[in-house]
C-alpha cells in the first residue's frame, strides 16, 4: 500500500535526522495540498496506525492544509533543548 510506504520512509527520515543532528525530534510540521489527494484526517490517521508502538507515536505532529504546493511535504522539524 502506497500510504505504508509513505510512512515507513518518514519514520525513517526522522530517525536520520535523529542521527545526524545527535538530537531528540520534539515535532514535526506537514504541510499537505489541498487539491491533493491525501486529507489531513487521513494522514493523521495512518500515521497514528504506522507510528503506534514505536518511539514515534508520542511525537507531536502539525499538519497544514496549503492551496498549493506538493501533495505532502515536512516543512519542519523541532528538536529538543
Amino acid at each position: 500500500m502506497h500510504d505504508t510506504h509513505l510512512l515507513k520512509s518518514i519514520l525513517k527520515y526522522f530517525e536520520d535526522q535523529e542521527k545526524t543532528t545527535s538530537r531528540k525530534i520534539k515535532k514535526a510540521y506537514f504541510s499537505i495540498s489541498e487539491f491533493g489527494s491525501l486529507s489531513k484526517e487521513h494522514f493523521l490517521e495512518h500515521y497514528k496506525h504506522a507510528a503506534s508502538g514505536t518511539k514515534w507515536q508520542a511525537l507531536e505532529i502539525e499538519v497544514k492544509v496549503v492551496p498549493f504546493g506538493s501533495e505532502l511535504e515536512i516543512t519542519s522539524l523541532e528538536f529538543t533543548g
